[in-house]
């Protein structure tokens, strides 16, 4: 009998554990099952305006109260359903469909509650993602000050307003004129060619790079890293601190370097992020309410993850007697379907799809297309079975291999598809489909578990809704600005 490892994380069963400090809500499937189609909580204490246990009625602007002090907020109730789409919240805002979301939002907090309650311990990944998160905000929330200042003195000098990325240049450019930089030209040279030695970058070596194939790096001289290519009034910046820099660079931002003044710039960046740094930590930064809620928030996940996987999770088995078990339930569930292999495309507007349609007749040219998007990161290739698009599945059996269907209009546009080879069923046998096998049912085991933890959950939790004011936000409509809080 062999066991498997550890449980996977739970991420995609942490219902409703979403860090919406970064513009996340996770609400999965186990949530909408969980959602009462009747309305009300198991245990749960409702008024038609919400009678908190202090007998005040709850304001408008409180949709519910959870436990000892969480509230979930008309503003936070439509920031959290605008980051989600069907069928991770209702299709529309009625009265059953706002119930419905709104208990997920409870439950939320009736899952967080109980689960900052434990002390478990963080992986070093956990530890470090946490550290480099804070970090990212100390700097986010230096530079949104710095830019605001920078505004107000433009404005001040009766100069125009900038964009963006123009405003981004002259603040650095601003700042790193103060920093009295003294450049090494010589090794500004040395580097820019070290930098013009690496290959153009292109967009499918960038994605094989993001996909942990690694990206190369200049080969300085080894007795050049420890030099220092630029003094300043915040200290040396050194080639080795330059090329670390380079490395936690997004390769598909990085630019292209061939020249000393374009390392000079590098040198710029460097020496702005850590002048903005002193600053952020001259000011303490790190104790801005924006970073400690989004913190929170994150440390809140982290902690629900955890409770789930150990609640949920750990228990599940999935030794591999209990997976074959479940393939002999019914072997025929994992036969392969019949299906076809297509390219497939969709196209804004009819005029270009029917052009596609052309260049999708030539065999040569349909392959040509497909090579052409792999090396962008794009694969216009698909199977297709009468489960995923009975239309297009029964149009391709009717037309048959090598023929072009389309353009037809759909919800996303006009779509084309070159037909290829058809695929009869397929029995699969355990050893083929185990790995399959086990992610599914420890999806439908956890799904099933989790239901059961949340009902228990709630019976133990004071919950107060304010029925009139979920009343109001359906007939009113969404906030239109959903700031910060709840």
């Amino acid at each position: 009998m062999r066991l498997r490892g550890r449980p996977r994380r739970a991420g995609a069963w942490c219902v409703l554990a979403g860090c919406a400090g970064l513009g996340m809500l996770a609400l999965a499937a186990a949530g909408a099952r969980t959602a009462r189609a009747a309305g009300g909580f198991p245990g749960a204490h409702t008024s038609s305006a919400g009678m908190p246990m202090h007998g005040r009625p709850l304001p408008d602007s409180v949709l519910a109260t959870v436990g000892d002090g969480r509230i979930v907020g008309a503003a936070a109730f439509g920031r959290q359903w605008a980051a989600v789409s069907p069928p991770a919240r209702p299709d529309s805002l009625d009265a059953a469909g706002a119930r419905r979301f709104l208990d997920l939002l409870v439950d939320k907090e009736v899952l967080a509650e109980r689960a900052v309650r434990e002390r478990y311990a963080w992986t070093p990944s956990e530890s470090t993602q946490v550290a480099n998160l804070g970090d990212r905000l100390v700097m986010r929330v230096a530079l949104d000050s710095a830019l605001a200042g920078l505004v107000r003195e433009r404005l001040a000098r009766g100069e125009p307003p900038l964009e963006p990325e123009p405003l981004g240049v002259a603040l650095r450019e601003t700042t790193v004129a103060r920093l009295r930089i003294v450049y090494d030209a010589p090794l500004l040279e040395r580097l820019a060619q070290a930098f013009a030695a690496l290959s153009p970058p292109s967009a499918d070596a960038a994605l094989a790079a993001r996909a942990g194939a690694g990206a190369p790096l200049p080969s300085f001289a080894a007795d050049d890293l420890p030099r220092e290519v630029a003094q300043s009034e915040v200290g040396p910046y050194r080639v080795a601190e330059m090329r670390d820099a380079w490395a936690r660079l997004d390769p598909l931002y990085r630019p292209r370097v061939e020249t000393a003044d374009q390392v000079r710039d590098l040198v710029k960046n460097g020496l702005f992020q850590r002048a903005l740094r002193r600053e952020a930590e001259r000011r303490h930064l790190d104790r801005h309410p924006r970073v400690l809620e989004t913190l929170a928030r994150q440390r809140e996940y982290l902690a629900v993850e955890s409770y789930v996987n150990h609640e949920v999770f750990a228990h599940i088995p999935s030794d591999s007697v209990t997976l074959r078990r479940e393939y002999d339930r019914d072997p025929s569930a994992w036969t392969l379907p019949a299906r076809f292999r297509v390219v497939m495309l969709v196209l804004p507007g009819k005029p270009e799809a029917t052009r596609m349609a052309l260049t999708l007749r030539d065999a040569a040219q349909a392959d040509s297309l497909v090579a052409r998007g792999l090396r962008q990161g794009v694969d216009y290739r698909a199977q297709i079975t009468a489960a995923d698009d009975s239309a297009l599945f029964s149009a391709a059996r009717r037309s048959g291999t090598d023929a072009v269907l389309g353009p037809d209009s759909t919800a996303g546009g006009w779509q084309v598809a070159r037909v290829g080879a058809f695929s009869a069923p397929r029995p699969r046998g355990f050893d083929e489909v185990e790995a399959e096998l086990a992610q599914r049912w420890t999806d439908a085991e956890g799904e099933r578990r989790l239901v059961i933890l949340m009902a228990s959950l709630r019976r133990k939790t004071r919950i107060v809704v304010n029925e009139r004011g979920l009343e109001r936000l359906v007939r009113l409509g969404l906030p239109t600005a959903a700031g910060p809080g709840h």
